[in-house]
């Protein structure tokens, strides 16, 4: 099966060398055991014989419904998912950003807000360290900022004046 190494990859412990990794064309049978002795289930996966397996049910079931009946097609799609319909969060993530709000208060300072966001890419391994935890200040990244933005104008006014020379 030549999704094994890859799921195998995806579970903790393992590399990228399964101990079985075998297929039967005539039956359709396989095996697939991780390094860490860990038999994945290929059904929460797409691109392995039990995910094609049941797509093709869902095709044969779809053309043997009579012409028209889209009732029929949905509820052989419906009845039969194909995939990973729950699947495991492994790797969970936090993304913080910051953003500066646009209202001023009557002393003329900007309020802040932060948000955070987790996603999941589906491997495995510890969540990324926040970004909350950085030493530097809100007020030194906001003046950093603000030095290279006058810095990149500078360059790219500098940039077409040279072509205006350039040109003349």
């Amino acid at each position: 099966m030549a999704s094994c190494p890859l799921i195998c990859l995806q579970l903790p412990g393992t590399s990228g060398a399964p101990e079985a990794n075998s297929c039967s064309a005539t039956d359709l049978s396989y095996s697939c055991v991780c390094s860490n002795g860990m038999q994945p289930n290929a059904s929460e996966y797409s691109q392995t014989i039990p995910y094609f397996e049941c797509t093709t049910f869902n095709t044969q079931c779809v053309e043997a419904c009579p012409q028209g009946d889209a009732t029929c097609a949905q509820n052989c799609n419906t009845a039969h998912p194909c995939g990973a319909q729950y699947p495991v969060r492994v790797n969970l993530s936090t993304v913080t950003t910051s953003t500066m709000a646009a209202t001023t208060t009557g002393a003329g300072s900007a309020s802040t807000g932060t948000g955070a966001a987790q996603f999941t890419t589906g491997l495995g391994g510890s969540p990324a360290p926040s970004a909350s935890g950085s030493s530097t200040s809100s007020s030194a990244r906001t003046a950093t900022i603000a030095v290279g933005q006058k810095l990149g104008f500078a360059v790219v006014a500098a940039g077409i004046l040279t072509g205006f020379a350039l040109v003349l």
